[in-house]
C-alpha cells in the first residue's frame, strides 16, 4: 500500500507517482521548495476568504525563510501572523532572540511569542521582561515533563495573569522529529503530558489567564480540548498541525465544541501552507462558513483581545 509522504496527511495513494489527491504533496520532496511549484500551490487555493491570519506559525532556521514567509502570506492573502517561538535546545527553529529580530523588521506582519518553562529559577523574571518588551503571548511546552496543574507553578501562572499575557500551551501528541534535538539536550519530551485537561485547574484559579490549546488537543486529546474550550470563556484553541485530526474527529464525531473559539495555524515551513490548507478544507467538509469563521472572524476577535 502506498501512502502519502506528509506526516499530517498520510492518505493512501492510488498512484504514488501522481500528487496526493487529499492534501496536494507531491511524489518528490524536493518538488516543494520548487518556486514554481509552491506558487502554484498557493493560486489553486481559490477558496480562501482574503484577508485572514495565521495564529500559530514557526520559522525554521534556513537561509531566506523571512522571504519566503513573507512570499507565502503575499500570495495567500495572510494579513498577519503569530510566530511561534521555541527553546535554545530546538536550533531547527527560530527562539526568541531570533523572532524578536523577525517581528522588529516587519512590525506590520508579525507578532511574537516568547518561550520559557516554569521549571526554571528565572521563569517568572522572563514573564516580567517579555511583557516589558511588548510581548503578549508565552509559549508552553509542558511536553519538556511538568504539569500545570502542579502547585508549584502557581506563582508563575499567577504572575501571567497579573502581567496580562496569554499562554499559548501545547496539547496532544508531540512530533517524533526532533529525536536528535531532544538526545544532544539530554531532555526528552513526553507526549503524555500535552493532556489539556492538566490545565483545568489554572483556568478555574486564574479565570482573567487567556489559554490557547495549540493542537486542540491532536488526535489524542480532542475530546478534552473541546470540553476546555466550550467550558472556560478564556480558553480558546488553534487547529494547527496536528489540529486537522483533531478538526476531522470534531466534524465526523459530532463532538461538542464552541467553534467560534476555534482559529487556525500553519506551524510548518512556509511551503507547507497549501498543504495545510488543503487538509483543513477536507476536515471541516469545506463548509464556507466554519472556514470564514476558522481563518478570519475567530483569530480576528483573538487579536483584538490579544494585542489591543
Amino acid at each position: 500500500m502506498h501512502q502519502c509522504a506528509y506526516v499530517y496527511c498520510r492518505a493512501r495513494l492510488d498512484d504514488p507517482a501522481e500528487p496526493c489527491p487529499r492534501c496536494g504533496h507531491p511524489p518528490d520532496p524536493a518538488t516543494l521548495r520548487d518556486p514554481a511549484f509552491f506558487l502554484g500551490s498557493m493560486a489553486s487555493l481559490t477558496w480562501l476568504p482574503r484577508p485572514f491570519l495565521d495564529l500559530h506559525q514557526i520559522l525554521p532556521r534556513y537561509p531566506s525563510i523571512e522571504r519566503y514567509q513573507l512570499l507565502a502570506m503575499d500570495q495567500l492573502g495572510i494579513s498577519r501572523c503569530l510566530l511561534q517561538s521555541a527553546p535554545d535546545e530546538a536550533p531547527s527553529l527560530q527562539g526568541n532572540a531570533g523572532l524578536r529580530a523577525v517581528r522588529d523588521a516587519h512590525p506590520d506582519r508579525f507578532w511574537i511569542s516568547a518561550f520559557t518553562d516554569p521549571t526554571l529559577p528565572d521563569a517568572i523574571a522572563d514573564l516580567q521582561r517579555f511583557a516589558d518588551e511588548g510581548v503578549r503571548v508565552v509559549k508552553l511546552l509542558p511536553v519538556t515533563g511538568w504539569q500545570a496543574d502542579d502547585s508549584v507553578h502557581r506563582d508563575f501562572f499567577a504572575a501571567m495573569q497579573d502581567l496580562g499575557l496569554t499562554a499559548m500551551v501545547h496539547t496532544g501528541f508531540f512530533t517524533a522529529r526532533h529525536k536528535e534535538e531532544e538526545a544532544a539536550a539530554a531532555r526528552f519530551m513526553s507526549s503524555r503530558f500535552g493532556d489539556p485537561l492538566h490545565f483545568d485547574r489554572v483556568c478555574r484559579e486564574f479565570p482573567a489567564l487567556r489559554v490557547i490549546l495549540c493542537h486542540a488537543g491532536g488526535a489524542v486529546f480532542v475530546e478534552q480540548a473541546a470540553e476546555m474550550v466550550s467550558q472556560h470563556e478564556h480558553v480558546w484553541a488553534d487547529l494547527a498541525a496536528s489540529g486537522v485530526f483533531a478538526a476531522e474527529r470534531l466534524v465526523r464525531r459530532e463532538i461538542a465544541v464552541d467553534w467560534s473559539k476555534l482559529v487556525w495555524g500553519n506551524d510548518g515551513a512556509p511551503y507547507a501552507y497549501p498543504l495545510n490548507l488543503r487538509l483543513l478544507h477536507r476536515a471541516i467538509e469545506g463548509d464556507e462558513a466554519l472556514i470564514r469563521a476558522i481563518l478570519v472572524d475567530n483569530p480576528t476577535r483573538l487579536a483584538d483581545a490579544v494585542w489591543t
